[in-house]
């Protein structure tokens, strides 16, 4: 009981000093010299806590991170977590890094309630950047085994690792070790649950970049691994909620990934990824088509966010628009709502002639009506060049 204790005062204590310790920029005043970047990143695990990877100091000075942006995105917020990235710039000399990987709570109490799974590890390594070149912070935390280090842009792991072996509560454990070699993580546990049958899930994700992709890395990272995006689609900052200006970048073929503008810096850092299944990928047309009115309430909820620009895939959309706007299915007409709004921001005229005849169509509910008209509304305000239209008779 007291190391749980112990743990929970370290914690409150570190917490009540995010937002009142002076940090240090680790680019000395009127440096000349070459540069690299170092990105925190994170992992959610609720809405009140994530796993955090990230730069606690550099020479034994305290450095801004994403814990700090974090506290300040989340405050206020109660029970609920609002993470957030980090990157800073560091000078291409050797320094001494301190790195950490925490699990980290919304709440103080959750340390309490989560006693047991608190995880934990810091220490420092030597490193020393190359110049123009990305890194991040990389970590895995357990019961059993903790570790954090440094990865370039291509995943290879390019510092030594700080390793915590076994329980932290028994005496057998290893303490913050430095581990010169590769880090070799545990086996994960092999999950005997069925996977939930959909057409928006697979069983084979690993050809799709984005599930690779770490959360909290900022715009830089993500293009040096993905680059330029085919589209970005902002969505402004909330005027009631204060919720912060997002911007998704949409890539052909494999989703999206959500930048969400930090409070800390101003700069965007990845908060989620949506990815595309190999199923959708290369047979959009077909499963679009074929699905029911769950399905087409799950494509258009999911592609509303992840944003559609090809124009054979929103054709076929158009086409199940078209094709079911007199359908007294709720989930079907919900789905196809949800299509309005995706061809509204994929900013097309291409559709004004197919939305402004259901608009025109007493015959057709009035929810798919009205989503109808704000689309075209939304395309109209954008004053484009007139375009060959759809074909829908």
């Amino acid at each position: 009981m007291r190391k749980i204790a112990s743990f929970f005062a370290i914690i409150m204590l570190a917490s009540s000093l995010v937002g009142c310790v002076a940090t240090y920029n680790p680019i000395p005043k009127n440096y000349q010299g070459n540069t690299a970047k170092l990105d925190d990143t994170y992992k959610v695990g609720s809405t009140s806590s994530g796993q955090f990877f990230y730069l606690s100091k550099v020479d034994g000075k305290q450095v801004n991170n994403s814990i700090r942006a974090t506290h300040q995105a989340s405050y206020g917020q109660g029970m609920l977590l609002t993470p957030v990235g980090f990157s800073r710039e560091v000078p291409t000399e050797p320094m001494t890094l301190t790195l950490v990987a925490q699990v980290h709570h919304a709440a103080p109490i959750n340390y309490m309630f989560n006693a047991g799974s608190n995880f934990i590890v810091s220490g420092d390594v030597s490193f020393t950047p190359e110049a123009n070149q990305h890194y991040v912070v990389k970590g895995y935390l357990s019961p059993d085994f903790s570790s954090v280090w440094i990865e370039n842009m291509s995943g290879k792991q390019v510092s030594d690792a700080i390793v915590l072996e076994g329980d932290p509560d028994e005496s057998k454990t290893k303490i913050a070790m430095l581990s010169d070699g590769e880090v070799k993580l545990p086996e994960p546990e092999k999950n005997q649950a069925t996977p939930k049958k959909s057409i928006l899930i697979t069983n084979q994700p690993f050809d799709n970049p984005l599930f690779f992709l770490e959360r909290g890395l900022s715009v830089d990272a993500v293009v040096t691994k993905l680059g330029k995006p085919d589209h970005i689609r902002v969505i402004e900052k909330g005027f009631f909620n204060n919720s912060p200006e997002i911007q998704l970048y949409h890539y052909k073929d494999i989703g999206a990934v959500e930048m969400v503008k930090s409070q800390t810096d101003q700069q965007f850092y990845s908060r989620l990824t949506h990815n595309v299944s190999s199923q959708e990928h290369y047979q959009f047309i077909d499963v679009v088509n074929q699905a029911d009115g769950i399905d087409t309430q799950r494509i258009g909820r999911k592609y509303d966010r992840i944003g559609v620009y090809d124009e054979q895939y929103l054709d076929a959309l158009a086409s199940k628009l078209w094709l079911n706007k007199q359908t007294t299915d709720g989930n079907m007409l919900d789905g196809i709502a949800y299509y309005c709004k995706i061809f509204a921001n994929a900013q097309t005229a291409r559709y004004q002639s197919l939305l402004k005849s259901i608009i025109d169509n007493k015959d057709v509910p009035s929810k798919l009506r009205r989503h109808c008209k704000n689309a075209k509304k939304e395309i109209e305000k954008l004053k484009l060049t007139q375009v060959e239209q759809f074909q829908f008779l």
